[in-house]
């Protein structure tokens, strides 16, 4: 599971024998060791991964042949974004706001 992310661009932090924790941005998430028993990630469970430009991501996408669930498009919503699932289930979404689209609120 960790190498998945790796080869899509997130950077490791920090790692040990129970987990690992990965960084995009600012943004850091936490992994538990790889057990194949562990439970798939439950229907609808998805990050959204805000990127300033989602074009050269795209193109690593198509290079690599990573395996899609939606292609690179714009969104009603309000994005530029494509998605893939992860080895345990989980959605992961770049996106980019388009220029119409209203701000994303602050934290």
């Amino acid at each position: 599971m960790l190498q998945f992310y790796l080869e899509r661009g997130f950077t490791l932090q920090r790692r040990s024998e129970s987990f690992a924790v990965v960084a995009w941005a600012n943004a850091h998430l936490l992994f538990l060791a790889e057990n194949p028993d562990a439970a798939r990630a439950p229907r609808w469970a998805s990050l959204r991964i805000m990127v300033d430009n989602i074009h050269p991501l795209w193109r690593r996408a198509l290079q690599r042949q990573w395996p899609m669930q939606h292609p690179l498009a714009d969104r009603g919503y309000g994005l530029l974004d494509f998605s893939m699932q992860d080895p345990a289930g989980f959605t992961l979404r770049f996106a980019r706001a388009l220029p119409s689209a209203p701000p994303e609120p602050s934290q």
